[in-house]
């Protein structure tokens, strides 16, 4: 009948609410692997029940077990560190005095283009301004800039110590000088050349190996990125820890 659909609906409308209430705030973003299963599996849960006839009182039931399931080990968490990394996960540090941490990458999945979406959504040109980069447990990121933490030495010099400065090149004409101003192109990405950003920067694989000789670099595929920024390569260091 359709009134008892209708009925239904707005039962567990409310029901899932009192549930979320009192599993506690979280915004979206922040949610944890474990939470995000439990919501899954309630609505999962919430479906079933509006479809079945018979049975609808049991899903709700199991709407309050995993209700009550989530907030005990909520509770656990609070007061046990192993169980809150088990079930929230850890940080994880990217970026450590301007070096990538390829070893951490490595193991949280964490390729090069998700480091620079998320660098560009938080308005970070390049990674050499980063001192220290977290990836947060949620899947966020927390940078700290060589500008706002300088070390001992000056900042600039310490941002730009990977620089090779190729400006007066004769082979590197720019199409554009403002739009290399504005973005940093990656021109080296897990020691291959990213040929379509040397294009619209007009550079040359000659140019590029004359640059990462200077640095000491003898082919390509010892880098792990690099990106053209003040007329030169930045070559990002990087670190196993």
């Amino acid at each position: 009948m359709e009134y008892l659909v209708i009925i239904k609906i707005v039962a567990i409308y409310f029901i899932i609410l009192l549930v979320m209430k009192f599993m506690g705030k979280r915004e979206i973003g922040q949610l944890s692997l474990f939470d995000f299963i439990v919501i899954l599996i309630i609505a999962d849960i919430s479906v079933s029940g509006m479809e079945s006839e018979g049975q609808f009182f049991t899903h709700i039931l199991g709407i309050f077990i995993l209700g009550i399931i989530q907030k005990v080990l909520a509770f656990l968490s609070l007061r046990f560190q192993p169980i809150r990394s088990f079930f929230d996960g850890k940080q994880s540090l990217i970026i450590i005095e301007g070096k990538i941490n390829i070893k951490e990458m490595r193991k949280q999945n964490y390729n090069i283009d998700d480091l620079i979406i998320q660098m560009r959504l938080k308005n970070i040109r390049s990674i050499s301004e980063i001192r220290y980069l977290i990836l947060e447990a949620n899947g966020e990121i927390s940078t700290f800039l060589f500008d706002d933490y300088p070390t001992n030495s000056s900042p600039a010099t310490t941002k730009s110590q990977n620089v090779v400065v190729g400006i007066n090149n004769s082979e590197t004409v720019s199409k554009s000088n403002q739009i290399k101003e504005i973005y940093p192109f990656p021109v080296i990405v897990s020691g291959k050349l990213i040929k379509e950003n040397m294009n619209i920067l007009n550079l040359t694989e000659k140019f590029i190996y004359q640059q990462i000789r200077k640095k000491g670099y003898k082919d390509i595929k010892e880098i792990y990125y690099a990106n053209y920024e003040n007329g030169g390569l930045f070559i990002a260091e990087t670190c196993d820890f």
